[in-house]
């Protein structure tokens, strides 16, 4: 218990079905259901306090306006756990792709030196080894407070959080204390929520605004819309990697097989949070990972070890043993023909993924692609776009599509629209392709058509999720 605006309170929340007696409740307009509707039955259930935008009276509960609800929702939430991210080292990645898995690299590096971290991002919460499911890449505030809260109980000294446009553009890492902000890239996605690109890039923005004062901003400066992402900040300690030769940190003589290499060139010296000074140096990187887009992974993640003081040559040590992350180009299978799993969700996915597979020996290229459903027409458009030009380009392969009926839940049905979207653009594009309502039927045609030396390509979000563990039950791993 703790006492808020003068009065004694038991817990946060804005869900009117978790308010218990003392408990303070914030209204907030969220895009389907208003809050401000349920303050009579809050009251009903016991809660000491209420805030909202609007103007409610109460004489049984004092109710306070805000301004913003959602940014005092975090703020009372930072209060009530006590402010855990000042406790913390806390790292903030941001981008359109690459955030999961530069997270799990830099997660590697720092758990093999003895550091113990959390992590918070679509593949759920873990903290030291031990994993909590969320359905939010950036979970809502009264998950996201908690969780750190408890991670300063278990110890953790480093939480690395992936922090999306909607996380940001919502306040749900409003007011959390962020060391250091890392940028992937910024591409075409979530245009349903964001309608226009710069609403996008201003919405990422917000999370290196947010940096404490002296807190580092590590930005791809390949990436033509990295800059904007610092402008007009003053605040902030810049590090700039990519394969750009002005790049604070960049990579020399890459090579890519099964594997990917190349020489780590750290052009410029740079002072770490724990003020260890890093020279200049140049140190080969060898990884057991697929494609270019990994090099730059790679390199955001060794941007972020060197600024929490992780030695150059004891970070190239470790990523030599890194195995990947899940749905990440992971090989799932590889005896008489490969299949490799990947999380495409934009247009920029799909590029990534049929230029890294340029490099592999396979005979038939056979596609089974999950629709996003829920997402709107206009990002399956365009997905749609990139999986028919590259398979127009592929003489011997097969496309198989699917609405994963059988897997997905009402949040990712693929609605009808998108459905025609999809098929429209292939039509046009000249593919062929089938469609399956059900995500087993179409692994199961995958497979009973896969021979020797072919390579099965597992591609979707959220409707390709289950896709692995059905594989796996089919062919009896």
């Amino acid at each position: 218990m703790m006492k808020i605006d003068g009065v004694d309170i038991t817990g946060v929340t804005c869900d009117s079905s978790k308010v218990k007696k003392g408990f303070a409740f914030v209204a907030i307009k969220g895009i389907r259901k208003d809050g401000n509707q349920y303050i009579n039955d809050v009251i009903k259930r016991g809660a000491s306090i209420i805030y909202t935008e609007d103007d409610i009276k109460s004489d049984l509960i004092p109710v306070i306006k805000v301004q913003n609800s959602r940014k005092k929702l975090a703020e009372l939430l930072d209060m009530y756990y006590d402010y855990p991210s000042k406790k913390l080292i806390l790292v903030g990645i941001t981008g359109t792709n690459g955030k999961t898995t530069t997270s799990y690299i830099l997660d590697h590096i720092l758990k093999s030196t003895g550091i113990k971290t959390g992590v918070i991002g679509t593949l759920g919460i873990k903290i030291g080894e031990r994993h909590i499911p969320t359905n939010l890449t950036t979970p809502e505030p009264e998950v996201l407070f908690y969780q750190l809260k408890e991670m300063v109980k278990e110890d953790v000294q480093v939480a690395i959080i992936e922090v999306s446009s909607h996380g940001l553009k919502l306040e749900r890492v409003y007011g959390l204390d962020f060391d250091m902000a890392i940028h992937t890239n910024i591409g075409y996605d979530h245009v349903n929520f964001h309608k226009t690109k710069t609403d996008y890039i201003k919405s990422k923005k917000i999370l290196f605004d947010s940096l404490k004062k002296n807190g580092i901003s590590i930005i791809n400066i390949d990436d033509k819309d990295g800059l904007k992402l610092i402008e007009g900040n003053t605040n902030t300690l810049v590090v700039s990697y990519g394969l750009n030769p002005k790049s604070s940190i960049t990579a020399s003589s890459l090579m890519f097989q099964d594997t990917i290499s190349f020489n780590l060139c750290i052009q410029r010296g740079l002072t770490s949070l724990n003020s260890l000074e890093v020279e200049p140096m140049e140190i080969p990187i060898s990884m057991k990972l697929l494609g270019r887009h990994n090099v730059y992974n790679s390199l955001a993640a060794i941007c972020g070890a060197l600024c929490i003081g992780i030695e150059p040559h004891v970070i190239a040590k470790l990523l030599s043993n890194f195995t990947g992350v899940d749905r990440r180009l992971s090989l799932i299978y590889n005896k008489d023909y490969l299949i490799i799993d990947d999380f495409c969700h934009n247009p920029q996915g799909y590029e990534v993924i049929f230029e890294t597979i340029q490099s592999l020996n396979f005979n038939r290229l056979i596609i089974v692609n999950s629709i996003r459903g829920n997402r709107g027409v206009q990002i399956n458009r365009k997905n749609a776009k990139v999986l028919g030009s590259w398979c127009n380009t592929m003489n011997n392969m097969r496309l198989i599509l699917t609405l994963s009926k059988d897997t997905t839940g009402v949040a990712d049905k693929v609605k009808k629209s998108e459905v025609l979207a999809y098929r429209s653009i292939l039509d046009n594009i000249g593919v062929e392709y089938t469609i399956n309502d059900n995500l087993k039927d179409a692994l199961i045609e995958a497979l009973k058509i896969a021979e020797k030396n072919d390579l099965i390509l597992l591609l979707g979000a959220q409707g390709m999720d289950q896709g692995k563990e059905i594989i796996k039950n089919i062919l009896g791993i």
